[in-house]
């Protein structure tokens, strides 16, 4: 299973899941707050069922993969059952804010964006949104693939985007630093070698794991594993190999 990123949707994994179709079979759905008609309850509680519910009636093997605010959901399920996956993959991935005040600073920057959405409508909030730095290495993906990303956002609603940031936005998720430990998976942490902040993270993260490993990926970004598919794909093949 494969979870997508803030603003993203399931089928952001086409790329990914066309150069594997012959060795990996993907579920790839849309998040809460994502997508036409979403589901508008994207609390952490709320998002941990939804993905039990998509796995028990899809996954025969638990390989959970999770993007951005994709591994923030994905991190969130492993720790609350942590004999659920065979292993994890997180891609530019951040456990939590630990420091109060951050944490408060990020959720009323939060509650500001997410009352813009509402306001200003969804293609107003995403020509913004793609001006963040973090985003702008999006810019590398194949054009043919960036256009069906942007197209499968306009389907988004402003009050779902809103109640995904309300209730899943870093400054309202918990800090889940302290629960890395117990984690017994396997977990492959993949960042882009140009994404100084999460390959920061992702290093911080690594000695805190039991059965941890770190990849960062030459030329690409923020979105590793569309920025640069194949090595991505090599990357995660091999780390499947090593799990089975």
């Amino acid at each position: 299973m494969a979870l997508h990123g803030f603003t993203g949707r399931g089928r952001d994994f086409a790329p990914l899941q066309a150069l594997a179709a012959d060795s990996i079979d993907w579920i790839c759905p849309d998040l809460p707050g994502h997508g036409p008609g979403p589901l508008v309850d994207a609390s952490p509680q709320a998002t941990i069922q939804y993905i039990s519910r998509v796995a028990q009636e899809n996954l025969s093997h638990r390989i959970l993969l999770g993007y951005s605010m994709g591994g923030r959901a994905a991190l969130h399920h492993a720790v609350s059952q942590p004999d659920y996956w065979d292993a994890l993959i997180l891609i530019g991935t951040n456990p939590g804010i630990s420091d109060p005040t951050e944490r408060m600073h990020r959720e009323k920057d939060d509650a500001v964006l997410s009352q813009q959405i509402e306001e200003n409508g969804i293609e107003a909030f995403m020509a913004r949104w793609q001006e963040q730095p973090i985003i702008t290495s999006q810019s590398t993906i194949k054009p043919q693939w960036r256009t069906a990303m942007q197209e499968a956002r306009k389907e988004h609603s402003a009050n779902g985007l809103a109640q995904s940031l309300r209730q899943f936005g870093q400054g309202s998720i918990p800090d889940l630093w302290p629960k890395l430990g117990t984690l017994t998976c396997p977990v492959l942490l993949i960042t882009g070698e140009q994404d100084a902040k999460y390959t920061a993270i992702a290093k911080k993260m690594l000695p805190l794991l039991r059965n941890g490993d770190h990849q960062a990926l030459e030329d690409a970004g923020h979105m590793a594993h569309i920025e640069a598919p194949k090595v991505a794909i090599i990357t995660i093949r091999k780390f499947l190999q090593q799990v089975a």
